[in-house]
């Protein structure tokens, strides 16, 4: 009978035992909140402001832990998040999704590389407003750089 309640009692607690999702809330600019649950590999966004209101989910297929990293990739003076994780195979490299605060319509859009297909082992040059990252060709890795300077 002992045994009966205690396995009642557990089963009860883990049944009822919150998920922690973990959550970043920032201001992307003047007068904006954007919030970003991230729990196993779905990250919802939300973005308010007086203008408007955005929330979304974006699904991840990732099989080690997801990073929420909060910067401006594009340099255009808002912040705008990246999602990282290690690579699946044999842990070597980073691989970042990069979304970029559009101010005019208040939501993130996700940025491409200007070349291959991720952003692999990023880098931020802030001096000269680019990004580096690896992307492979021939199973030889390359350098990639996504530019933002005028030149």
């Amino acid at each position: 009978m002992r045994f009966q309640y205690l396995a009642i009692s557990l089963l009860s607690l883990l049944w009822t035992a919150p998920v922690f999702a973990e959550a970043t809330i920032f201001s992307p600019t003047k007068n904006v909140q954007a919030t970003l649950v991230l729990e196993d590999s779905m990250l919802t966004v939300a973005v308010k402001s007086d203008a408007y209101n955005e929330s979304r989910t974006i699904a991840f297929k990732a099989e080690n832990e997801l990073h929420v990293e909060i910067d401006d990739f594009n340099f255009d003076g808002a912040k705008d998040f990246s999602v990282w994780q290690i690579d699946d195979g044999m842990g070597t490299y980073t691989i970042h999704r990069i979304f970029i605060y559009e101010s005019e319509v208040g939501v993130f859009n996700e940025l491409t590389p200007a070349c291959g297909d991720d952003f692999a082992n990023l880098r931020v040059e802030r001096d000269k407003k680019t990004l580096l990252s690896t992307y492979w060709e021939i199973n030889e890795p390359k350098l990639c750089v996504t530019n933002f300077s005028p030149d």
